[in-house]
């Protein structure tokens, strides 16, 4: 195994254990943009990639293959000073929790979604372990005012410890890659067009997590007073046999002259340049770093209230088919005052934040030493 040898990496002040894309979820899209701002601040660090064999950057090697041995071995003989975890594997934060035990060091822990919040009350043994790997932590880091409000009043962390820092790491826009001719194509041929993303077959309390049901209703509902309407939607897993014939019904459903599901972007940022508007009817979310990449671009937003979102969001009550229909309405009928509002957000530096924690983490170290 390649990574119990490579005592140059291991040496490194900082260790991240994440999952660098493919595929592009929420926290390897942050990684990107964290992975590229600490590289330009010439930071020491290495990137532990738990979830594929990508291996682009010399600051991040992949251990996907050999997971649990290498989390194991990681346990016992790691030399980082500060070690960071963003994952949302039950079991691997747990290991997390094990790893503070035994070896010296601070350990921050990033919350990318509300699966913390499933977990402390999900029974006994569960709750209670989560608890006690919170309280572990030197840091927590909460995607949003909800987790973070958990954190401190349920779980009972000092405020010191917990900082809201949201996803989103802008990344240059130079050297991004064009989306596909047939993408190009869809996007020429529709007006008003609409943007989301997702995943096909994830649900949440019983129901489709991303909303996608309430995507290709809602353009069906739409196409009469919008007859050039059209909706992409960016997706990660479509090629899962599973999953196939659930893409088949939805584009049945939505009219393959209206829907267009693709899983050839790498990058949603291309997209959202050509958009009117991005939707997020997700039933449960972290923060969304898509939501933010949308408002970077200067695309309005309208979203779900199942967790707490960005100012200059417009928001619909979560699985109200209607109210997601009166909202995108109006935003569509207000798209000039909505883009003044986005282009008025002022978004936070979060690549900074992280970064103040890690200085702020080894200068405790230096001074534990002296």
């Amino acid at each position: 195994m390649i990574f119990m040898f490579n005592s140059k990496f291991n040496k490194k002040t900082l260790g991240i254990i994440g999952c660098w894309p493919p595929p592009y979820g929420g926290i390897g899209v942050h990684l990107q943009g964290l992975v590229a701002y600490l590289e330009n601040e010439g930071v020491d660090f290495i990137l532990y990639n738990t979830a594929s064999t990508s291996q682009k950057l010399p600051n991040v090697v992949s251990v996907s293959r050999h997971r649990i041995f290498w989390y194991l071995w990681f346990c016992f003989f790691h030399r980082h000073k500060i070690v960071h975890l963003l994952a949302v594997n039950w079991f691997v934060r747990i290991m997390f929790g094990i790893i503070s035990l035994l070896k010296p060091g601070k350990y921050i822990l990033s919350i990318h979604n509300e699966s913390i919040s499933r977990l402390l009350r999900s029974g006994w043994l569960r709750g209670r372990l989560t608890r006690w790997l919170l309280r572990r932590m030197d840091i927590v880091i909460a995607c949003n005012s909800d987790i973070e409000q958990e954190c401190v009043l349920d779980v009972g962390l000092s405020p010191e410890k917990v900082y809201m820092i949201p996803g989103f790491i802008p990344v240059s826009r130079k050297n991004r890659s064009e989306i596909p001719g047939y993408v190009q194509s869809f996007v020429k041929a529709h007006k008003p067009l609409l943007c989301a993303v997702g995943w096909i077959g994830r649900t949440s309390n019983g129901k489709d997590l991303y909303g996608i049901d309430m995507l290709i209703e809602l353009v069906s509902m739409l196409k009469r007073d919008y007859p050039e309407i059209g909706l992409i939607l960016s997706i990660n897993n479509g090629q899962e046999e599973k999953n196939q014939e659930t893409i088949k019904t939805y584009r049945r459903q939505g009219g393959n002259n209206m829907l267009l599901i693709t899983e050839d972007l790498e990058d949603i940022i291309p997209l959202l340049q050509y958009s009117d508007l991005f939707l997020r009817p997700t039933n449960s979310d972290g923060d969304a770093v898509s939501i933010r990449e949308a408002l970077w671009i200067g695309v309005p937003v309208v979203a779900s209230d199942a967790t707490p979102r960005p100012e200059p969001c417009v928001l619909f009550r979560s699985r109200d088919m209607q109210d997601f229909e009166k909202k995108v309405r109006y935003s569509l009928s207000s798209l000039s005052e909505l883009k003044t509002r986005v282009k008025n957000y002022d978004m936070p530096d979060n690549a900074k934040k992280i970064l103040d924690i890690y200085r702020q983490l080894q200068k405790g170290l230096n001074d534990e030493i002296k």
